[in-house]
């Protein structure tokens, strides 16, 4: 018994609508979901069907009733996502969406092992890295 797999973390968006629309542009899906013992919906950034990102407004910002952290910050997050495909699809990915890369392609050590990763930034300055298993 003990910790299995992440399920979700946050991140704390300038604009909700403008962030959902760069992760849609980058392949990830976008939904809408309850939330429980509330009224209103939550914006989630869908990664597979086994884990998801949850947007939320700087609004929502220390609130223990909700759940939420007690200093997020917009642009604070550095996450890894693994792609389904190769080093030159992610590239051609980003190109199309006029999206530069910050850093790579180039090898890392990932939770898997060893890997090529790509690093761009949103529109709120988190890093997002796009990782190949070799």
């Amino acid at each position: 018994m003990g910790i299995k797999s992440i399920d979700h973390w946050v991140l704390t968006a300038g604009d909700v609508e403008r962030t959902l629309e760069f992760y849609r542009k980058l392949g990830f899906e976008i939904g809408y979901e309850e939330i429980p013992g509330r009224s209103g919906t939550r914006p989630t950034i869908r990664i597979g069907e086994t884990q998801k990102i949850n947007v939320h407004p700087p609004t929502s910002a220390a609130n223990p009733t909700q759940g939420t952290a007690d200093h997020p910050s917009i642009g604070g997050s550095d996450f890894c996502v693994v792609w389904d495909g190769t080093v030159q699809e992610i590239q051609d990915m980003l190109s199309i969406n006029g999206i530069t890369p910050v850093m790579g392609p180039g090898p890392r050590m990932c939770a898997r092992g060893p890997a090529n990763s790509t690093y761009i930034r949103d529109p709120d300055g988190n890093l997002v890295e796009f990782t190949v298993y070799e």
